[in-house]
Parts: C-alpha cells; structure tokens; sequence
C-alpha cells in the first residue's frame, strides 16, 4: 500500500497544518495531523481540530475534509513534528470560542506554540474600520 498524499503528490506527516475551505462560510478550517494508522485495507489518518459544538476533537481525514480537499498549510521538521502533535494533543477536549479559541488558534499554537487567528484580526480591522467611519466628522465653520 502506497503512503497517503495531498492532491500535489506530497507525502502526509504528523505535525502538518493542515486546512480545508468551507465554501458555505467563506472560511478555512485548520488541524493538525496527528498521526497515520495501518487500518487493515489502508492508512488512517487523524487530525486533531476544534469544532465550534464540540471544541478540540481527534476526526479522521473524511470527517475533517467535509467533502472538500484538504491541503498542505504548513510543515514543520520531522525533529518539531513531536513537539506540534504534543501541543495539540494537549488541548484535546478544550472548549471553542470563536474570537478566543477557534480551529486557526488551535493550529497556530500546536505549530508555533502561540495562539492567534488571522480571521479574527482580519474580522477585528474591518470592525475598527467601519466603527471609524461611522463616527461622524464634526467640522467648526469660521465665523
């Protein structure tokens, strides 16, 4: 049996970050390879991700993908892969929270060991911006 592979022909590792786009939500949904598993008839392969009813969950590939393609986000060394799992697998059953803890948060710290969204500072621009222009413009006329 062949070693799994993303669509571009690159072998599938533990500690990839990984994403897969939600076309209903204009969003990607991240996790982290966890690990690939011999099932009988071929590998399985989990990710660890946070789901908003559920929050930090081990799915399987199929379960993850939704019927989209999963892609290659990030690859860290085979000597970091360990450390990315490790830290993902510590945040297994953590809650959800959109702004505080969501599946790009998750990714980010199992990889890089500090959680940030580049969805939610991207949601947090547009709202500062359209805050400001709401404000309206109090001009003084010379008398």
């Amino acid at each position: 049996m062949n070693w799994p592979t993303y669509s571009t022909g690159e072998p599938i590792t533990s500690g990839d970050w990984v994403r897969v786009y939600i076309p209903a939500l204009g969003l990607w949904h991240h996790g982290i390879v966890r690990r690939l598993c011999w099932s009988g008839d071929g590998y399985a392969v989990e990710i660890i991700h946070n789901c908003k009813d559920v929050g930090v969950v081990v799915g399987d590939w199929y379960e993850f993908a939704g019927g989209g393609e999963i892609q290659l986000h990030q690859r860290g060394t085979q000597e970091h892969a360990q450390a990315i799992v490790a830290r993902a697998e510590m945040k297994i059953g953590s809650p959800y929270s959109l702004f505080g803890f969501n599946c790009e948060h998750l990714a980010s710290f199992a990889f890089a060991g500090n959680s940030m969204s580049s969805s939610v500072i991207a949601v947090g621009i547009v709202v500062v911006m359209a805050f400001i222009a709401a404000i309206p413009s109090h001009q003084t006329e010379n008398v």
